[in-house]
Formats: structure tokens, sequence, C-alpha cells
């Protein structure tokens, strides 16, 4: 019998395994960001009214982490963006992935927003097919693109590099 998966709002008692884990997935999948900021950021998306982070565990042992936020546009209303989705490679095909978006969708539900989208880096394509397991979860290629401008503290925009 396959071992029961366990996902829970992240909780101040989880917090450093959260970080852990974020961690490791910026570092696996070369993400550009500090441990300070990560620490940071996760403490915003764990109290924030906005967004939510979930913590998966398997045999006791945390394994996987997700996070998502909303946002409010004329077009959507209330909508939510999976913006974190990370599962030890030794958890990997367990199902916690699949129940970490179960829950992003539910709270997502909870709230009233209209669609949950994720973003799939080419290198996280390429390393994983992400566009294949999303579109098993029932998340759909709508021909839209995400165009990014970095900010810079003193009001410019950085040109972003493709």
């Amino acid at each position: 019998m396959p071992e029961r998966i366990d996902v829970r709002p992240l909780a101040d008692r989880d917090f450093e395994e959260a970080v852990y884990l974020v961690e490791r997935f910026f570092h696996e999948e070369g993400f550009n960001a500090t441990s300070a900021r990560i620490r940071t950021e996760l403490q915003f998306l764990m109290f924030g009214e906005d967004s939510a982070v979930f913590l998966a565990g398997l045999g006791g042992q945390a394994v996987g982490v997700a996070t998502v936020t909303t946002t409010r546009g004329i077009e959507l209303g209330l909508s939510a963006e999976l913006e974190d989705l990370y599962v030890l490679p030794e958890a990997r095909g367990a199902g916690v992935g699949d129940a970490l978006i179960d829950a992003v969708k539910s709270w997502c539900r909870a709230r009233g927003c209209t669609l949950v989208a994720v973003v799939v880096t080419p290198e996280g394509q390429a390393a994983h097919d992400l566009v294949g397991y999303y579109a098993r979860q029932g998340f759909a290629q709508t021909g839209r693109t995400l165009l990014f401008a970095h900010l810079q503290q003193d009001g410019s925009a950085e040109i972003a590099s493709p």
C-alpha cells in the first residue's frame, strides 16, 4: 500500500523545511535568489491574504512544496498563479506533485478564482516535460506570451535578456 501524502498550509514549525525545499529547487533549476530573499518571500507568501504556501509530507518527511499567489484584473477577475512546485527527486512519481496541485486548486476555488496559471520555463520543459505534466493536471496552453521588464530601484527598466 502506498504511503499517505499529507499536504497542509505552511506553518511556522515547518518553515525551515520549506526553505530547504525552495532553496534546493532554485539551485537545481538554476534560478537566482539568495537564501535571505527566499526566506523573506516565503514569509510574505505564508502570511499574505493573497497567497499561500503548501508543504507535502510522505512518511513523516517533508518532500514537496508549492506556492500560489492571486491577482485581480478586469478580464479574469480574481485569478491565481502556481508560482513554485517542487518535489524531491526521490519522492517523484508517488503523486506528491499531483496532491500539491490539488491543494492549490482547492485553495483557489475557495477564494473564488476563475483560473490558476503556471509558467513553464524552457529549461523546465527540456528537463522535465512540464507542459506534458501540467496538461495531465488540467492546464492548457493558450497561445499567450509572458513578457518581463525587470525593474530597477531607481525607477528605470532593465531590458530583459532572452
